[in-house]
């Protein structure tokens, strides 16, 4: 896999998976599920401050290199890519929790 770095998934997941547990350890409320809520909400607020940051005057805007077509296609394709594993790990939460 060229290009690909994996080893911040493996720590998210790895994280999520700790709070997951450390839920149900808590409240008795079933880990996976908690871990795919965990996960859905890392996910979603990702989601969110890419698109902030990229706005004009934001923190990642750059005039002539992020508002270009490009660019903006490249995004419109990463938001589209995220937006579908969350439905993803909403599907596999209410999965688990049935």
């Amino acid at each position: 896999m060229n290009g690909i770095d994996l080893k911040p998934a493996a720590i998210m997941i790895s994280v999520c998976f700790l709070i997951g547990c450390g839920i149900q350890y808590f409240t008795g409320f079933y880990w996976l599920t908690a871990t795919l809520l965990v996960m859905i909400a890392v996910l979603v607020n990702g989601l969110i401050i890419f698109n902030e940051d990229l706005d004009e005057g934001a923190f990642d805007h750059q005039e002539g290199v992020t508002d270009i077509p490009e660019a903006k296609a490249e995004q419109s394709k990463a938001n589209k890519i995220q937006a579908a594993i969350i439905v993803l790990l909403i599907i596999g939460a209410v999965w688990s929790y049935i």
